[in-house]
């Protein structure tokens, strides 16, 4: 799990109070998500080209991240042009493709696309744990924030057992295929993938327990507001005003 992928680096963002990340994230992609403007959408998409550039985030792997997001935009792109009724566009044979029906998917995929960008160079160049942190700086919840650290903790912990239960199923010669047989397979597979994850749940509450553990995180230190700081809360606000004003 490359949950952690981006978070390692020597760049402005990296270094960035991660308070000042999740506060400048949010209402970015909440204005992203919310637009029905191409522009203002195209303009947020830049914007967040251009954090990924200065994060330093170049790698093969941001190009799988995105590629797996746009996977479900092919599903878009294949049936919204030909099933949204509108103005006339341009026709293939005697398929109709209608203005709405382009620009609609248009929108999505840049909004989706804009909205990864702002997730990846922003809270994904912090820790887990330094989001946590922020999260209870940010007077999120306790009970939110824990749950948040235990689902990035353990669901690494889930994928590797999933991966080794896998390793288990070829090792005995299974292959699929679409019989009953490979059904009946994949549904114990689940049902085991669900017990084993329930148990090892029990045994880290009684661990917790053991330790005192109440649910609560105790902060032992605090984040410094920094110069650069505000220098960047300065730049994100001025993105997000040149984008409402487009």
């Amino acid at each position: 799990m490359q949950i952690e992928a981006f978070s390692k680096g020597r760049s402005p963002l990296h270094s960035t109070d991660p308070r000042m990340k999740l506060l400048a994230c949010l209402p970015l992609i909440l204005l992203t998500a919310l637009s029905q403007d191409i522009l203002q959408v195209t303009a947020s998409l830049a914007g967040g080209i251009i954090l990924a550039a200065v994060a330093g985030i170049y790698s093969r792997l941001l190009l799988q991240r995105l590629a797996t997001v746009n996977v479900f935009m092919i599903f878009l792109w294949a049936t919204m042009p030909f099933t949204i009724s509108g103005e006339h566009f341009w026709n293939i044979g005697p398929l109709n493709i209608s203005r709405q029906g382009v620009t609609l998917p248009l929108l999505i995929t840049l909004k989706t696309n804009a909205i990864a960008l702002y997730t990846i160079a922003l809270p994904g160049t912090s820790t887990i744990i330094a989001l946590s942190h922020a999260m209870l700086h940010l007077r999120v919840p306790g009970k939110l924030v824990t749950m948040f650290y235990f689902f990035y903790r353990y669901i690494g912990v889930i994928a590797d057992e999933f991966s080794k239960m896998l390793r288990m199923l070829e090792a005995r010669g299974f292959r699929a295929s679409t019989s009953i047989h490979t059904i009946k397979v994949y549904a114990f597979f689940t049902g085991m993938l669900f017990i084993k994850s329930h148990e090892r749940s029990e045994r880290v509450y009684n661990a917790l327990v053991m330790r005192n553990f109440h649910g609560d995180f105790p902060l032992l230190t605090h984040f410094t507001l920094k110069q650069r700081d505000l220098i960047f809360m300065a730049a994100m606000s001025c993105l997000f005003m040149l984008i409402v004003l487009l």
